[in-house]
């Protein structure tokens, strides 16, 4: 009798359990961080790095100097062919130096174009942090106004009623409401300061895209 109540037990227990917990939960997509989705869409939408991108690929896509006549692993200069049993040098030692030369020159200015569109990077982004860091001391300000000014207006009401029932002079109160109306103005001029900034970075920084960039901009808090 008690293993039957025991397994009458465990049955509605197990009828009771959620089916969510006899199921893995799916993943849930990877969501981009939006400063990391603006420093890429800032990088690959920049026509000056684009320009030295594609210059970097032209580089890299032409062909190698002396490519077809000689070993470019190894530039040996006893590379030699065999015709009619007779050894004959592929190329001279002077077309050899000539070749190695281009072949130096070559490296040397897939290099510098390398490091310019490093520099070039690293002036946009530091140009872009700048403006962000911007973003986050007006976005800072905005709220602290705010938070000023809800404080003020609640203050406001309180002496509104004191005045009224003489605790408090008329003057103390108009000097408050004077000091309400000043803060909302600060804050509303801090709020729109904030819309020109992320416009003025999308427009300048965004390209084609900028309405996206726009977007993302008020991603970041």
């Amino acid at each position: 009798m008690k293993i039957t109540k025991l397994l009458v037990s465990c049955l509605a227990l197990i009828l009771l359990i959620s089916p969510a917990a006899w199921t893995q939960e799916e993943p849930q997509p990877f969501k981009k961080d939006p400063l990391q989705g603006i420093i890429e869409l800032v990088v690959e939408n920049n026509p000056i790095l684009q320009s030295q991108k594609d210059l970097i690929r032209e580089i890299q896509q032409m062909p190698e100097p002396g490519s077809g006549f000689i070993d470019l692993n190894t530039l040996a200069l006893g590379s030699e062919t065999e015709a009619a049993g007779i050894k004959t040098p592929l190329i001279s030692m002077t077309q050899l130096e000539e070749i190695r030369g281009r072949i130096l020159e070559r490296m040397e200015t897939l290099e510098k174009a390398k490091q310019t569109y490093e520099s070039l990077k690293k002036g946009l982004l530091t140009e872009l942090f700048a403006n962000i860091t911007d973003l986050f001391k007006l976005n800072n300000k905005r709220e602290s106004l705010s938070q000023l000014e809800s404080f003020l207006r609640n203050r406001a009401e309180s002496l509104t009623q004191q005045v009224k029932a003489g605790l408090e002079r008329p003057t103390t109160l108009f000097d408050l409401t004077e000091r309400v109306m000043t803060t909302s103005m600060e804050a509303e001029n801090a709020t729109e300061e904030l819309k020109v900034l992320k416009l003025q970075i999308a427009i300048t920084m965004g390209g084609d895209k900028w309405q996206q960039l726009l977007s993302l901009l008020d991603e970041v808090k």
